[in-house]
């Protein structure tokens, strides 16, 4: 017996993302964006699900530095070092969320890397995780949403995250124009929003997982002025 129904609308990635203000650069075969660190103008660093890539045409091209076979969570700049914080899993007093724990450190702006210990440096350190603060009364953070399966506290369907600003007491969610799970984010010198992406996609109205794009890029975002005049 044959039974009709509704064919379920699975949203595509666009084949050219044009938006007027976000451009999207991608590293091929990353499956995941996590930690940002630089500027599009000069020279970026990404941390993958697996590598550490850098740019500096604008992601035309990119370079392999390092294999860490995990994602690193924050690069964390102390004078001319970038240390590659590694774990995600702390908090803070304020109960904000952490990028923690560092192995390896940069002294080039992430093209080569060095060990930690080699020179008893210290790995224990911190940085806020996927937060960016524009000014004292304005923060942008990941916000991540989950459903409970069945009502259970203990499992639950991760939803797309989204983008909050906090100011002045008051948040409100960034609308953006693409469906990508988030992962980070970062802000550069000029003030530009980079948003860090996964293949994954999910739809616009439930924020369920509904897909992946097929040439399983990590995705990069980034607003192409200062985000304060996307969010005032």
């Amino acid at each position: 017996m044959l039974s009709s129904c509704a064919k379920k609308e699975v949203p595509e990635a666009p084949k050219v993302f044009d938006d007027p203000n976000w451009t999207r650069i991608e590293i091929a075969n990353g499956r995941e964006a996590h930690a940002v660190y630089g500027n599009i103008d000069d020279t970026i660093m990404v941390s993958t699900l697996t590598e550490i890539y850098q740019t500096t045409d604008k992601g035309k091209t990119w370079l392999k530095t390092r294999v860490n076979n995990q994602p690193i969570y924050g690069f964390l700049a102390v004078k001319d070092t970038i240390f590659a914080l590694q774990a995600n899993s702390l908090k803070n007093k304020l109960n904000e969320k952490l990028a923690t724990f560092s192995q390896t450190f940069s002294l080039d702006k992430g093209f080569t890397w060095d060990w930690s210990a080699k020179y008893n440096i210290p790995q224990e350190r911190s940085d806020l995780y996927a937060t960016v603060k524009l000014s004292d009364q304005t923060i942008i953070k990941l916000k991540e949403n989950l459903e409970p399966i069945n009502g259970s506290a203990n499992s639950a369907y991760v939803l797309k995250s989204d983008i909050e600003i906090f100011r002045r007491g008051f948040s409100e969610i960034l609308e953006v124009p693409f469906n990508n799970q988030l992962t980070n984010l970062h802000l550069d010198s000029a003030g530009r929003l980079y948003v860090s992406a996964t293949r994954s996609i999910h739809d616009k109205k439930t924020g369920k997982y509904v897909s992946t794009e097929e040439d399983q890029p990590a995705i990069i975002y980034i607003s192409k002025q200062n985000i304060r005049k996307l969010i005032n």
